[in-house]
């Protein structure tokens, strides 16, 4: 048992590190914008605009959809990769696109090279009493 022990709490580490690592800086934004035609930037035109890589859609009825590289077809936002989804315009009551905050992936991925080691020698002293 105590055999791969090391190999064991090596691999926890990793895992627990990528996986903080991985979502660590991504969160969904409102970008300013309103469903009427006659403002500045509709829905649609953002869309058109900015391409983004993926949208959560929410409609009247508190659906939400997670739409990859959407695209305006018509009266419709269309997702084109994976499952072909579309949401009505008129439909849409709030836009949400990913944003990545660079810094804050930098901070954190810093921490976790300055804490795994240090954790790691904590458990090993723990398991073998040095």
């Amino acid at each position: 048992m105590t055999r791969y022990r090391l190999r064991r709490i090596f691999l926890l580490l990793l895992m627990g590190h990528a996986t903080a690592c991985a979502t660590a800086s991504v969160s969904w934004q409102a970008p300013r914008l309103t469903d009427s035609p006659d403002s500045d930037v509709s829905f649609a035109d953002y869309i058109e605009i900015e391409q983004p890589e993926q949208v959560r859609i929410t409609t009247e009825d508190r659906t939400q959809y997670l739409l990859y590289k959407p695209s305006v077809e018509g009266d419709e936002i269309v997702s084109s990769v994976g499952e072909v989804r579309s949401v009505p315009i008129a439909d849409i009551v709030k836009l949400e696109v990913m944003a990545i905050n660079g810094a804050k992936a930098l901070a954190k991925t810093f921490a976790y090279i300055l804490a795994v080691p240090f954790v790691g020698l904590a458990i090993l002293i723990a398991a073998y009493g040095m």
